[in-house]
């Protein structure tokens, strides 16, 4: 029992580490790639992402949110708002303070969760989950049958 234990734990982990969880898919070796798809976790997932951040009218991320999360974020909004204007120059791009950077379909592509929709990656689960109830029967059935009454 205690082997099977560690199998399964040492399973899930590489299941949670190929998922697009930890690693997004774009960046797993092709050596790798397969795993990513045999993951018991990547389906869920990314049906959970895609049924949060499939709205491509709401917004995640707006021009001076641009900067959360980075040095800059302590830069009073004034410079914020000429850090833009300059953005706006380079990229030939209008960006102000309220312009919308980033919706949840830029948020899926970054992830790499293109594939599938939410409906597809629910019917793999599904599908997963009876392949497994499969195999667990067979697997109770012939190993019980050396088995005394």
């Amino acid at each position: 029992i205690c082997t099977g234990y560690t199998i399964v734990v040492a399973i899930l982990a590489y299941f949670l580490l190929f998922s697009g969880f930890f690693i997004a898919r774009d960046r797993i070796p092709a050596y790798w790639i397969w795993f990513n798809y045999l993951s018991l976790v990547k389906y869920p997932y990314e049906a959970v992402l895609q049924n949060e951040f499939d709205d491509p009218n709401k917004c995640f991320a707006r021009g001076i949110q641009l900067f959360d999360g980075t040095p800059l974020s302590a830069v009073p909004d004034g410079v914020k708002t000429k850090l833009l204007e300059g953005l706006s120059i380079s990229l030939g791009k209008n960006i102000t303070r309220d312009t919308c950077v980033t919706t949840g379909v830029n948020i899926l592509q970054q992830q790499g969760i293109t594939d599938l929709t939410k409906w597809e990656c629910l019917w793999v689960t599904l599908a997963w989950g009876f392949f497994f109830r499969m195999l667990f029967y067979f697997t109770l059935l012939i190993g019980s049958k050396n088995k005394r009454r």
